[in-house]
């Protein structure tokens, strides 16, 4: 498939995003962002069966992790 060609754009485009995350927010922040979002989007590639992945129902359990991980954000944004 041709997406695949995309591959080193979007590692060059993630790189520069983690570098510039990393200055703006810090290192801790960053790397919470980091993780929920590949999080979610992983999630979404598997709900949607994007990219070959089969296709999965959606999971309220899953979502609600995703939440609860938000939330640790907005706390850890809060206290500091």
């Amino acid at each position: 498939p041709k997406y695949v060609l995309l591959g080193g754009a979007i590692g060059a485009c993630i790189t520069w995003t983690v570098i510039k995350s990393m200055q703006q927010l810090g290192p801790a922040k960053a790397t919470l962002f980091i993780i929920v979002a590949q999080i979610l989007v992983a999630y979404l590639i598997e709900l949607f069966g994007l990219f070959g992945v089969d296709k999965q129902p959606f999971a309220w359990r899953k979502m609600i992790g995703v939440a609860v991980a938000l939330v640790g954000i907005v706390i850890f944004q809060w206290e500091s």
